[in-house]
């Protein structure tokens, strides 16, 4: 059994991945260690929300700092967290497929049958 404390960290830890811009700073992270302005040049963003983002990443364990000389380069702590993205759009993925699978196995013969009942009713 999962401990109340445990499946609020998980939560946590969602609620940090849910973030499009994040999941795009960990990309690039992915990659190989980078700084502030290389991540903002990258994203075409601004130095403040980079920033901002990291600082939330790091709060949640899944990125690194390590100084060198007068920079800060960001890495991957967590490299679990592919794994994880991995798995939700494989599973999104397969989902999508199984819902066009279906919706094409339905369609024709749905516009079929709505087309008779609307001859038999004197409709178009």
């Amino acid at each position: 059994m999962i401990h109340d404390r445990m499946i609020e960290v998980v939560a946590r830890r969602f609620q940090v991945l849910g973030e499009p811009y994040r999941l795009r700073i960990l990309l690039q992270l992915q990659r190989g260690p980078k700084t502030v302005g290389q991540i903002v040049s990258e994203l075409d963003g601004t130095q403040p929300n980079v920033s901002k983002h990291l600082q939330i990443l790091f709060d949640a364990g899944l990125v690194g700092r390590e100084r060198e000389g007068n920079s800060i380069f960001y890495s991957i702590a967590d490299p679990m967290v592919f794994k994880l993205c991995e798995l939700v759009c494989r599973s999104t993925a397969q989902r999508a497929a199984r819902v066009h699978r279906l919706a094409s196995f339905r369609g024709p013969r749905s516009r079929t049958r709505r087309a008779r009942v609307l001859s038999v009713k004197g409709g178009n």
